[in-house]
């Protein structure tokens, strides 16, 4: 059994280490969203919890309704967020994924000695097929 520590994306500042580690982002109902790894844990994390608009990039002649003509350079959650819906929430607004993150979801983490030791466990949890946002973003 691998221990977690739970946290809150507002407390990632104060939680989080600038470690390599995984991460499990869940909401408050307990569905499970995402798994990942990080060499810097407190840096993803905090990328995650921008979900900044403008790492979205629609490809030339692109549809933003189409999730393969969307390139997430920073945080795939922002994509597959984006692509969501959720009571209450404009997932398409930055601000509102943002306060998605903040009022509806935690997070779990562990530091690891290295970014393998990281991705092992990482493969791990995705064979579970638990995860909501696992491989291709779609709408």
């Amino acid at each position: 059994m691998i221990n977690f520590i739970r946290t809150n994306f507002s407390d990632i500042e104060k939680d989080v280490p600038e470690c390599p580690g995984i991460y499990e982002i869940y909401t408050l109902g307990d569905v499970p969203l995402k798994v990942g790894i990080s060499v810097n844990l407190r840096r993803r994390l905090q990328q995650h919890k921008e979900s900044r608009q403008k790492y979205l990039l629609l490809r030339p002649n692109g549809d933003w309704k189409n999730p393969s003509d969307i390139k997430s350079t920073r945080s795939i959650l922002t994509k597959h967020l984006y692509f969501s819906t959720a009571e209450g929430f404009d997932l398409k607004i930055e601000a509102d994924r943002q306060r998605y993150l903040l009022e509806n979801c935690y997070i779990l983490f562990k530091t690891t000695k290295s970014r393998e030791v990281a991705r092992k466990m990482e493969k791990q949890l995705e064979a579970t097929g638990k995860f909501r946002f696992v491989g291709p973003v779609r709408p």
